[in-house]
């Protein structure tokens, strides 16, 4: 008996990517195989097809978990899953929050993200130690980690906090958790602050100092992705303007008196996920590359060097349409989040861009991290990804693009001036015009919103306003700063919330409120000529393609001429009528159809397909415009909308 160990790959011929080319031609029939090659939204090209020549295994640069240069994560495996499942609490009753709070935790949470606002309108109503101390009842602060978010309001925060653990006997060195001053990142979604900033960046370096010094499981520092994220940046900008925001954090901590390995350790960083599962890894993966580089230059140790990395999933991937589908959207978003390496995870309940999330949306969001843990395994292996010749080489051609865009911000005078010059700004909205580019062509598309839209969708029966309205002039309480005087500060072009969706779902209120008021959804007549064979498909599409703007077209099993075409469209009592079959029928009676239908009255009249060699003809029998994949479908739904006078 042989001692040789048996391997599957020698009974087969070794597969190259030129083999692999040689039998995709064939299928391709004379295509080149570059076609089949993407561009994602950073500009990188995404290869069909990966293998080893793509990844040079023998020279492995990303090196060991736990090592430099620190691409693989920050440990070893252990028995027990190894991320932080960290929900956020924000309702803005402070007891109903604690309520949330005590439910989560006793229910498979690890810790508490509390987002607090004095004005009840982003967060928990906190104006005062007794405010605080009824959110935490009854917490464990010695035992749960608490990551506080507190806008430019951090350091009277953090204040609060100290004086609800001193009446618990609680010392500052048993804290544990984040404190998570972040002045830039609040900066950017206000577009202002109520003090200066230069203020806020010396109590953020104070901070750091105070935390370094009293309290060694806590860091204060936060260098959030998700302003730029929620702007509609892609991927290397979030990386590079948030890799530059904790350069900034970094020199002030320095110039503060604390030395590189020790300001080093006072920042977490926050990463948005979205449901693109090997851009959402090799984005994480990339993020601890490039962090690592940057310590070291700056002179910091291998411990300095290792990123702690929260992950929330991403608010502008959330739809307000059939919000059912984000709770798979969050649960993709989880899964690169922990495959990608985070500490620690926040998801966002499924219907959270509605209403105030319930103990039902509350228990899915928290149950998609415990089945991944406790049931999928997942925390139980060490970089999954690694290895891996498409996400390995993914990974460093980010990494790259990020640091040449990460030293053009340095070269501009770093991300504060590039903020108030608005070069951040401008920057982003290319990117985020590119995509709403493509959402409106359906190139990207939105499952349950811009495809495979139901116009009688279940809807979500707790939906009601966000947050309660705030009262005018409420003062901050003990959360005041202390130079704050009502004035706006460092104004500049804030980021705002740019949700992907948006724009269909415009369109479905406009046409549930044209519902609401008239009685009747509003309708096209979907002209279906010829056999079934010869018209389902494209129907389907057309159907499909309709109803994202709200609009109904009820089936039909099709016409066989002009003449009982138009007589199904006068009786349908529809003013919008779409010529639908195939390209065969289109040449033979499209046209003549069309006029007729036109003379019947059309306020609009659309082919399903491209025009092609009988544009002329289409154009002349009345047709207005064509519904096409790859054609502007926002576009074409909003001028139907205004013809059939469909408005909020």
């Amino acid at each position: 008996m042989s001692d040789d160990p048996y391997r599957l790959t020698d009974e087969f011929a070794p597969v190259t990517a030129a083999r692999w080319r040689e039998l995709v031609a064939v299928d391709l029939e004379g295509r080149p195989w570059t076609d089949l090659v993407s561009t994602n939204r950073a500009g990188l090209d995404i290869q069909p097809l990966y293998t080893a020549e793509d990844w040079d295994a023998a020279d492995d640069p990303t090196g060991h978990p736990g090592a430099a240069p620190h691409t693989r994560g920050n440990g070893e495996p252990r028995q027990e899953p190894v991320w932080d499942v960290r929900p956020e609490f924000a309702h803005p009753v402070p007891a109903e929050a604690n309520a949330q709070i005590l439910r989560d935790l006793s229910r498979g949470a690890t810790s508490v993200l509390l987002k607090l606002d004095p004005a009840g309108v982003a967060g928990v109503t906190v104006r005062s130690v007794d405010d605080l101390d009824v959110v935490l009842a009854d917490v464990d602060l010695a035992r749960i980690p608490l990551a506080l978010e507190a806008g430019p309001r951090f350091r009277p925060a953090v204040a609060l906090l100290r004086e609800v653990r001193r009446r618990r006997d609680l010392a500052d060195d048993t804290a544990l958790g984040a404190y998570q001053a972040d002045p830039i990142g609040a900066w950017c979604v206000r577009g202002s602050l109520p003090v200066e900033l230069t203020g806020l960046l010396d109590d953020t370096a104070a901070l750091a100092a105070e935390t370094a010094a009293a309290s060694p499981g806590v860091r204060a520092l936060s260098a959030r992705s998700c302003p730029f994220h929620d702007a509609g940046a892609d991927e290397a900008q979030e990386l590079a303007f948030t890799l530059a925001e904790a350069l900034t954090y970094l020199r002030i901590m320095v110039a503060e008196g604390l030395d590189i390995d020790a300001a080093a350790a006072q920042i977490q960083f926050c990463f948005a996920a979205t449901g693109e599962l090997f851009a959402e890894i090799t984005k994480l993966r990339a993020a601890r590359t490039l962090w690592g580089r940057i310590v070291s230059v700056c002179g910091g140790g291998p411990s300095a060097q290792r990123m702690q990395l929260h992950v929330r999933t991403s608010a502008r991937m959330m739809t307000r349409r059939d919000p059912w589908v984000n709770m798979l959207r969050v649960t993709t978003a989880t899964f690169a989040a922990v495959t990608g390496g985070a500490d620690a995870v926040t998801v966002a309940p499924f219907d959270a861009s509605l209403n105030l999330p319930d103990g039902f949306s509350r228990r899915i969001a928290r149950n998609v991290q415990i089945i991944l843990q406790q049931e999928a395994h997942l925390g139980h292996v060490t970089d999954p990804a690694g290895g891996c010749w498409h996400l390995e080489r993914r990974t460093a051609e980010l990494a790259a693009r990020a640091w040449s865009l990460f030293q053009d911000v340095e070269r501009r005078g770093g991300l504060v001036e590039c903020l108030r010059d608005g070069w951040v700004q401008e920057s982003i909205a290319e990117v985020r015009q590119a995509r709403e580019r493509d959402v409106a062509r359906r190139k990207e598309p939105v499952t349950g919103v811009s495809e495979f839209p139901t116009l009688d969708e279940e809807t979500v029966p707790r939906v009601r306003r966000i947050h309660p309205a705030p009262l005018p002039g409420e003062p901050p309480g003990e959360l005041r700063l202390a130079d704050e005087d009502g004035a706006a500060h460092d104004p500049i072009d804030p980021l705002i919330l740019h949700r992907t969706a948006e724009p269909f779902e415009d369109l479905r209120d406009a046409a549930d409120a044209y519902l609401a008021r008239t009685g009747a959804r509003p309708r096209v007549f979907l002209c279906n000529l010829g056999a079934p064979a010869q018209h389902t498909a494209r129907a389907s599409w057309i159907r499909n393609v309709l109803a994202a703007g709200g609009l109904e077209a009820p089936p039909n099993d099709g016409f066989d001429g002009p003449e009982s075409a138009a007589a199904a469209f006068r009786e349908s009592g529809a003013r919008v009528a779409v010529v639908c079959a195939s390209d065969e029928v289109y040449a033979e009676t499209g046209p003549a159809v069309a006029a007729a239908l036109r003379d019947a009255g059309t306020a609009a009249l659309l082919v399903a397909g491209r025009l092609g060699e009988c544009e002329d003809r289409w154009r002349a029998a009345g047709v207005t415009a064509a519904l096409y994949a790859g054609c502007d479908v926002l576009d074409v739904l909003r001028d139907l909308h205004r013809t059939l006078e469909v408005s909020r």
